[in-house]
């Protein structure tokens, strides 16, 4: 049995075979990936204007600790949306469950950073402002390495996405 969400613009097919696993949604699956992809690049935008922006601040440029603070919101923002798009990979996307990990340390690390910021902790801020770098960048390097995501994408690619 065929139905069709024109809302949507999706098909699904039930199969009701034996094994079959019930319905097959392959649209619905890309975007979850594609979504993903999206913020992981966004978070690693972010967390590269808050290095040029703490150079700023450390070049004593006026207005610097504002912007830098500033942007420490949107890679804030950029990194709960990563996790609530890894999650959408996982569930419903048909992906692997290991993106969540990596993007929840992401998350953690840098509400971390932004207290130590806030404190003035310098000494912890600064190096944990390079392994977010770091970090960031091993994201979009295993988020984008393959078509449809390899691993991380492991049973959405193999229906079709």
């Amino acid at each position: 049995m065929a139905t069709h969400d024109a809302s949507a613009g999706t098909r699904t097919t039930s199969t009701g075979g034996p094994g079959a696993g019930g319905t097959a949604s392959a649209p619905g699956k890309a975007w979850t990936f594609t979504a993903f992809r999206t913020l992981v690049a966004l978070q690693a935008v972010s967390i590269f204007v808050q290095a040029i922006t703490a150079g700023m601040v450390v070049a004593g440029r006026s207005g610097a600790k504002d912007l830098h603070g500033g942007t420490a919101t949107l890679a804030f923002a950029f990194s709960l949306l990563t996790v609530v798009a890894a999650i959408l990979v996982w569930k419903p996307g048909g992906g692997s469950a290991r993106v969540i990990v990596p993007s929840a340390i992401m998350l953690v690390l840098i509400v971390v950073q932004a207290v130590l910021g806030g404190e003035h902790q310098k000494l912890l801020h600064v190096p944990l402002g390079v392994a977010l770098f770091g970090g960031v960048i091993v994201m979009v390097m295993r988020a984008w390495s393959r078509p449809g995501g390899g691993a991380l994408a492991a049973s959405a690619s193999t229906s079709g996405s």
